[in-house]
């Protein structure tokens, strides 16, 4: 997986799927193309607001920081992280246990070597609609979230000698959303949600890079 999430799901149909009203209505936008590197924002359903989709700037930043986003990516880009990492990093550990989030989207990219030359592929459900994927933030001292998304290890559809990524998104499927949401869910719960992801079906499209 690269830098690059897609979400193109209008506001009602965001609504509908989740059951929640998004927070901040007059600035949602869908976007087939979000690309983390340019501090975008994406949909995300928090622990703190469990009820209402808000919006977070993707790539963490620690907890209270009050520096440049940019400068802090340029030091340590933070729009991933996974199984290992999240249980030893002073940016996630702690988000893992009392900031944990859903990230909404339509889906992801991810880049193969096709005779010789790179093509880019969207990964989608197999029939297109929002999905959550696994994610911990942070809020910034102006009050601002940001968040990154947690990788698991690609599935079998994904996994080909052609693919540059050995990681994608950890999908959290209905069955865990509110587990993964509510802070009384024991840690071990959380990391067996991590260890053991959901088996999903995606399609992938080539698309123009």
């Amino acid at each position: 997986m690269n830098y690059q999430l897609s979400n193109t799901a209008s506001k009602s149909h965001l609504e509908l799927t989740f059951g929640l009203p998004i927070k901040y209505p007059n600035i949602y936008r869908p976007k087939i193309r979000i690309d983390g590197r340019k501090e975008q924002s994406i949909p995300i359903i928090t622990m703190e607001e469990p009820n209402c989709i808000s919006e977070g700037i993707w790539g963490i930043l620690p907890h209270d920081f009050e520096g440049d986003w940019k400068h802090f990516q340029k030091l340590k880009i933070t729009l991933h992280t996974n199984a290992k990492e999240i249980h030893q990093s002073i940016l996630y550990k702690e988000a893992l246990e009392k900031r944990r989030c859903l990230i909404l989207v339509t889906g992801f990219y991810m880049h193969h070597i096709v005779q010789n030359d790179i093509e880019t592929f969207l990964v989608e459900k197999e029939t297109p609609k929002p999905f959550a994927i696994a994610g911990v933030y942070n809020v910034l001292e102006d009050g601002f979230l940001t968040c990154t998304v947690i990788n698991t290890e690609s599935n079998d559809l994904l996994t080909s000698e052609k693919n540059l990524y050995n990681q994608m998104p950890l999908e959290i499927p209905s069955l865990f959303k509110n587990m993964w949401l509510n802070p009384k869910t024991d840690l071990e719960d959380i990391k067996r949600i991590i260890d053991k992801p959901y088996l999903t079906k995606f399609k992938i499209q080539n698309i123009a890079s």
